[in-house]
């Protein structure tokens, strides 16, 4: 409404003052005077600048209160998919969909949706004024507009097909690239390959610049194209104004039946009046006439949007079931990675006839220590990993107190089992940060968990040195991905945690894998005593020493 009220407004000021430089000689335009044609002027100066704010604020109000939804609805979708669905998926990908993605649907939202409106509500208006003034031009309007505002967007349309999505992969791919290059740049240098890597950054970027030089070449001619036409109906309005002059004119001289416009002094003043509201009325078409240039990225950003919020998970979680932890089973399970229900965004390993687990059973006990142990890629870390269901089975059963883990609560399960897997992802905050994320209690504020707390679980993960012999202790930046800390300092902060987190089950996947004989010892004689103090242990790894303190041990 703000949008047709002030086009309509800057199309009819000029024709106002033309009403009142006519009013001023005696030929009326719509029988105004000149003070009411001024007022009118004037009017339409003051909703014109107050439209048009208007406008632009409820747009853009609109599209980032729509943005910001979609963005949670993003997010809800990754957590959604979370953690299978996304194993296979570019880190850099997802950055670019939750941000430069959704940003493009703001155009969609603030610069497409009223514009149409606008542009169709105000021809209507311009066609009905016309009408009053010169059936001709009227005609000619409809003609013109529909020229520039409908054939003109076809055409560009159809001429950037396929540009968009083309943008968005090459983006996508080309920040996947830079994220995994700034993750990998000590290695990069370390083995000289800052040439190579740059050399494909710069390819990437030059396939995409071209794209988007094609894409800024083809708005450049059809904006020039809009531009001709709006000069040639210009034009074409001009010849219309002096032929109908001219008849007007022989027409004095004919039959008084024949004479169908009157004198030349008083339909001169409609035809000036309508040639000026004519020419002043492409505004809006033109806005729709440049649309494609920017829709062609936003369907395509859309499109991947969508594609990742309707995509579904490997798990649908709707149990309800809430049971105190008395084991678990695993009955008869075959599970593959390369199978149809777990392709999409998961490992490629295995296949539907070469399962990673084959008709695999066993049972975890309501207390102690279970050790699993096999080489690697006989699949004891997909063992954990069905355990907390990030997948379900292809075929067998496993559950938790004896109900089958689908029809138990996720929340419940979350506070149930804990894993500690093995990469150990620090966030970039303190260490004191990072340690409180683990616990159970409601108010896990960092500044609300006592020191002695943490320090008793980093003395356990043998961790408590080298967190005193920081400058800032506990509080300490860890950097990005934990940076300033080696791996196995990392490691260490890991099972602090997992210490923290007074769980009934904890699952270890290779947790010493990184430490030395004297650090492995330490951290062995705390998962003991985690174990009876009465937690349950599922302990993976390859190394006999980190099995000499589990109850029973499975081979794989």
């Amino acid at each position: 409404v703000c949008g047709t009220l002030g086009h309509l407004a800057a199309t009819f000021l000029p024709v106002f003052g033309i009403a009142a430089a006519f009013a001023a000689v005696g030929s009326p335009i719509w029988n105004l005077s000149v003070p009411a044609a001024l007022t009118a002027m004037a009017v339409c100066a003051l909703i014109r600048g107050g439209m048009r704010y208007a406008e632009q604020f409820m747009n853009h109000n609109v599209a980032f209160r729509l943005l910001a939804l979609f963005r949670m609805k993003a997010f809800a979708a990754l957590r959604r998919l979370a953690p299978a669905k996304l194993a296979g998926k570019g880190k850099g990908d997802l950055i670019a969909l939750v941000t430069t993605d959704v940003e493009l649907l703001e155009i969609f939202f603030a610069h497409t949706i009223s514009p149409i409106v606008i542009a169709v509500v105000t021809t209507v208006v311009y066609t009905l004024a016309l009408l009053t003034l010169s059936a001709p031009f009227a005609v000619t309007l409809v003609i013109a507009h529909l020229t520039v505002g409908v054939v003109l967007p076809k055409l560009f349309a159809s001429a950037v097909r396929g540009v968009g999505p083309e943008l968005r992969k090459e983006s996508a791919a080309l920040d996947d690239e830079m994220l995994d290059d700034m993750r990998g740049i000590g290695e990069i240098i370390r083995f000289g390959q800052g040439s190579a890597r740059l050399a494909s950054i710069a390819r990437r970027t030059l396939s995409l610049w071209g794209k988007r030089l094609r894409l800024s070449a083809k708005n450049g001619d059809f904006a020039g194209l809009g531009a001709v036409l709006v000069m040639l109906f210009t034009a074409i309005t001009a010849f219309l104004v002096m032929t109908l002059c001219t008849a007007v004119s022989t027409a004095v001289d004919m039959p008084e039946g024949l004479i169908w416009m009157g004198s030349v002094d008083s339909n001169a003043p409609a035809l000036v009046a309508a040639f000026v509201l004519l020419t002043s009325s492409f505004g809006p078409t033109l806005a729709l006439s440049a649309l494609p240039a920017n829709l062609t990225q936003t369907f395509a950003s859309a499109r991947r949007l969508f594609a990742l919020m309707d995509e579904t998970p490997a798990v649908v979680e709707q149990g309800a079931e809430c049971p105190e932890y008395q084991g678990m089973t695993m009955s008869d399970v075959t599970f593959g990675y390369g199978s149809s229900a777990h392709t999409s965004g998961g490992r490629t390993s295995g296949s539907a006839s070469q399962p990673v687990l084959d008709h695999v059973s066993l049972d975890v006990p309501q207390h102690g220590i279970l050790g699993i142990q096999g080489p690697s890629g006989r699949g004891k870390s997909t063992v954990l990993k069905l355990l907390m269901r990030y997948w379900d089975p292809d075929s067998g059963t496993i559950s938790l107190s004896n109900i089958p883990l689908p029809q138990v609560d996720a929340g419940w399960r979350r506070r149930v089992q804990t894993m500690m897997g093995q990469e150990t992802y620090l966030f970039d905050g303190t260490i004191r940060e990072n340690l409180t994320i683990a616990c159970n209690s409601a108010d896990s504020a960092a500044s609300a968990i006592p020191d002695s707390v943490l320090r008793e679980a980093l003395a356990k993960a043998s961790a408590l040195e080298l967190v005193d012999a920081l400058p800032n202790g506990l509080d300490t930046q860890v950097g990005e991905l934990g940076g300033r800390l080696s791996e196995g300092e990392k490691q260490r902060i890991g099972l602090a945690r997992m210490f923290l987190r007074d769980a009934d089950l904890v699952l270890f996947d290779e947790p010493t894998s990184r430490l030395d004989a004297y650090n492995e010892s330490v951290i062995l004689g705390s998962v003991n005593n985690l174990a009876e103090q009465g937690s349950t242990v599922v302990l993976v790894s390859h190394r006999d020493s980190t099995m000499r303190v589990a109850d029973r041990i499975l081979r794989m």
